[in-house]
Order: C-alpha cells, then sequence, then structure tokens
C-alpha cells in the first residue's frame, strides 16, 4: 500500500470533497471515500488566523495499491487544488 499526505490550506473541505467526487470517488462515511484504484481520508476542516483572515486548512491521505493510479489521482487533484493569483 502506498500513501500520500496533502495539507490543503484555503480551500473548504466541502469544495475538496466535491473534486474527489469529480475524480470518480464515493462516499464510504463521513471521512472515507473510495474509487476503483485508490481510497482518500478526508480530515476535519480546521481554521488558522492569518492577515486578519480565518484560512481552512484540511488534511487528506490517498492510498493505493498501485504506484501508478496515485499518481495519477494526485495530478488529477492537484490540478483542481491549483491557484494562482496576482
Amino acid at each position: 500500500m502506498v500513501e500520500e499526505k496533502l495539507e490543503i490550506r484555503g480551500i473548504s473541505r466541502k469544495e475538496l470533497i466535491i473534486y474527489l467526487l469529480q475524480l470518480g470517488a464515493i462516499e464510504s462515511d463521513n471521512h472515507l471515500y473510495r474509487a476503483n484504484n485508490w481510497t482518500c481520508y478526508i480530515s476535519d476542516e480546521d481554521r488558522f488566523h492569518m492577515f486578519q483572515s480565518w484560512i481552512p486548512r484540511v488534511e487528506l491521505v490517498f492510498s493505493s495499491t498501485d504506484l501508478d493510479s496515485l499518481k495519477e489521482v494526485l495530478k488529477n487533484f492537484r490540478k483542481k487544488t491549483f491557484r494562482a493569483g496576482g
């Protein structure tokens, strides 16, 4: 089993769940989402204070028995969470 842990800041848990569903996962329980070749555990949303704003922070743990499947889902997930500002 291969795992990859991500900490996402600035994107709500609700939005991250939508991304997981778009990638083919189905909800197994409130914290676990499963797809054919991978699973993802998503933590409760935490918030921290920075520059007079409250920023959401969520931890995700992706796992798979196949390294290539894990790399592919991570690549697609990171595309969805990429933010560019100016």
